[in-house]
């Protein structure tokens, strides 16, 4: 992560969900991330979000700088995009964009972490008619 992305990151106060944190808890398995270069330091980025429709979007403190030359604020706003698996006839059944973050390991500061929900990975009990017929030399295919 670049310095600028460090600092803005330092900056965060809050992680603003748009459709609100229950919703986005039941719906989102992820959510895509990246930086948005802004005028504000608060409120849902005005800027052309071309990449995806935004579910999320951080806050930066009163005092925080600009980190940009061009005297903007570097945000992280988070989005998702029509084909994914929260969205109707998305793809990634069973795995993530590379921008993908568990929304539930957000905080502001922090990163956050892909789980293996985010993956699409969803621990359950094994079903015993598909351990018995399952192959026996470790191959998966």
């Amino acid at each position: 992560m670049s310095d600028a992305g460090a600092t803005s990151l330092s900056q965060e106060v809050q992680i603003v969900w748009v459709e609100g944190w229950e919703t986005v808890d039941a719906k989102y398995d992820y959510v895509r991330w990246m930086f948005e270069k802004t005028r504000n330091r608060t409120g849902k980025p005005r800027g052309a979000m071309r990449a995806g429709r935004i579910v999320g979007y951080a806050e930066l403190e009163e005092t925080a700088e600009p980190t940009e030359p061009s005297r903007r604020y570097r945000r992280r706003v988070f989005y998702v995009k029509d084909n994914d698996r929260s969205e109707p006839g998305g793809q990634y059944q069973d795995a993530t964009p590379h921008e993908a973050v568990d929304p539930r390991t957000l905080r502001p500061g922090a990163k956050g972490e892909l789980t293996d929900r985010a993956r699409g990975r969803r621990v359950g009990k094994p079903d015993a008619s598909s351990a018995e017929s399952g192959p026996s030399d470790g191959m998966l295919f």
